[in-house]
């Protein structure tokens, strides 16, 4: 699947993708989505498992240079 593609169909979420082709300059821009979360937490575990070449990816919008972001994960 095309990077474009996965970015608009896993909108706002964390991917890691196995990585099947780069451009010129190496950046990925064809892959398969391995898995998808809300949570980067769960995708950097998902990665530590796997081998080969994989790029993880967030489809949501940064913030922008000067802010300050906290994120607080409650699990019940």
């Amino acid at each position: 699947m095309e990077m474009e593609k996965i970015k608009k169909k896993y909108k706002d979420e964390w991917v890691l993708i196995k990585v099947l082709r780069v451009d010129e300059f190496c950046v990925p821009v064809e892959g398969e989505v391995v898995a998808h979360s809300k949570f980067r937490d769960e995708i950097y575990e998902k990665q530590r498992k796997m081998k080969g070449d994989l790029a993880i990816i967030y489809t949501g919008k940064i913030p922008k240079e000067g802010y300050v972001v906290a994120f607080n994960e409650l699990q019940i």
